[in-house]
């Protein structure tokens, strides 16, 4: 008797709602993915939409990171002595400073140095060695950790130095380990000492913030010495076991000022999940460059800025520092990525810069740890390979790394995939080297991965499975959502 008017009601209801997503400021492709099952479901659709647009469950946290980010703001302004160096003698890579210092809250730095390492086994004793080393505080954030040999080595020493009275403390993310460690092993680290949080703890019911994650990958000791890159915590990004072939990871540890700030980053995410609770920033943000010597401050070459992105943040500070070095490149764009669902400026950005003679080349696994994901990434290189791009996929197994080279002269390691969970969804971080020492190393890892690597070419690309193809395009409509 009253199906019409629910008829009606469901269809006004997805009208209303349609309307709403075109005019709002995120991207189209995202846009796309939620009219798509809006006009096939409008109310289901709708109510689904409304409820992780909305994200009631992390509206708390995202206004707690922002008074954290606030609290920090007085700690994060470039040096002046750095800002006029860069004006005078690097005027090309002010630009992309600036940015990141007004868009991200993130400050440049110098003196310091950088040791990149290529797989993730490479980094398995430097990381003890560094934990070994800490006199006052160790903090680590890691999206994954799974109890093995890799974690248990590095739980072994954290236990010891809280028990020497260190400053220990921990935040991993619930969902990336609800299938790795028990439930209540943030408590079990805890009673060892161990500060431990967990970020946005599952509940029983659907979470509107499982949409947002802790992506992040970093170890600060003493806020002297930093470690990043794509490495989480599990035996798999070290090679015990093979999971996916051979896992190719990277990551890097840095010494000096630039540590500066992945601190205030942990800290500002530290502060989130204590829900706000004062602490003294200034004890442990203090380290400026105007008080080192000018001598020693040209010890170590180049520019450093380590800095995070994240759902707070209106600017999509990771993309467009991607797109600044695709688009200023003038010989090479070298990436290494496991993930490949671009938005249609980034397709644009790389498209353009190989048509403009740029030699843009692309790595990306061949054993797949996501089957649909892979299928989606694979529908995007028709397009890139006929406007020149190079395709290439590392046949031993998977590529974990996310890693930029551009000119020899400027790179970008970290944790953000060219994936719109990593652009729009999740919490990341990366360091940009501008002509820093181990650039060199970075394009030798790459000069070594080519030789071990498929070139996709449109020739290969027809030899691939009809069903994978079909498959692909038909996800590439929900690609913003996966």
């Amino acid at each position: 008797e009253y199906s019409s008017f629910i008829f009606e009601a469901m269809l006004i209801t997805g009208v209303i709602v349609m309307i709403y997503i075109i005019n709002e400021k995120s991207n189209p492709a995202y846009k796309i993915a939620w009219i798509v099952p809006i006009m096939l479901f409008p109310l289901v659709g709708s109510m689904l939409y409304l409820f992780v647009k909305f994200n009631f469950g992390n509206i708390a946290a995202k206004g707690i990171v922002q008074k954290n980010i606030k609290a920090t703001e007085k700690y994060a302004k470039t040096s002046e002595r750095i800002r006029q160096e860069i004006e005078e003698e690097e005027s090309k890579f002010l630009k992309i400073a600036t940015y990141i210092e007004n868009a991200g809250g993130y400050p440049t730095w110098k003196n310091t140095s950088m040791k990149y390492y290529p797989l993730g086994d490479q980094l398995f004793e430097p990381i003890l060695e560094l934990l070994e080393s800490a006199k006052e505080y160790i903090f680590l954030e890691f999206f994954m950790i799974e109890e093995g040999k890799f974690w248990n080595s590095i739980l072994e020493v954290l236990e010891k130095k809280a028990k020497e009275g260190l400053d220990v403390r921990l935040v991993y993310d619930d969902y990336g380990c609800v299938a790795l460690l028990p439930r209540k092993y943030h408590a079990l680290l805890n009673k060892k000492g161990i500060k431990t949080k967990k970020y946005a703890a599952l509940k029983p019911f659907l979470s509107t913030h499982l949409n947002n994650r802790d992506h992040r990958k970093m170890i600060i000791v003493d806020g002297k010495i930093a470690m990043s890159g794509g490495i989480n915590l599990c035996d798999e990004y070290i090679n015990v076991y093979e999971k996916y072939g051979h896992w190719k990871d990277n990551g890097f540890i840095i010494r000096g000022d630039a540590v500066y700030n992945y601190t205030m980053m942990f800290l500002q995410m530290w502060h989130t999940m204590a829900g706000g609770a004062a602490e003294d920033y200034k004890k442990y943000l203090t380290r400026k460059p105007d008080s080192v010597e000018s001598s020693i401050l040209s010890q170590y070459p180049g520019y450093v800025i380590p800095y995070g992105d994240g759902p707070h943040q209106e600017e999509n500070v990771a993309e467009q520092v991607y797109m600044d070095i695709i688009s200023r490149a003038t010989k090479y764009v070298y990436i290494m990525t496991p993930y490949l669902i671009l938005d249609h400026e980034m397709k644009q950005n790389l498209m353009h810069a190989s048509k403009s003679g740029v030699d843009v080349r692309i790595i990306m696994p061949h054993i797949p740890d996501k089957k649909a994901v892979f299928a989606v990434a694979r529908t995007y290189y028709p397009q890139l390979v006929k406007s020149g791009v190079k395709i290439y996929e590392y046949t031993p197994g998977f590529v974990h790394a996310k890693t930029f080279l551009a000119d020899d002269e400027v790179a970008v390691v970290g944790t953000i995939n060219l994936d719109f969970r990593s652009m729009y969804l999740h919490y990341e971080c990366g360091s940009l080297f501008y002509r820093t020492e181990g650039l060199k190393d970075i394009k030798t890892d790459f000069v070594d991965m080519f030789e071990k690597c498929q070139q996709i070419t449109m020739k290969e690309y027809y030899k691939f499975s009809i069903w994978q193809k079909l498959t692909g395009r038909i996800l590439r409509i929900f690609g913003p959502l996966l």
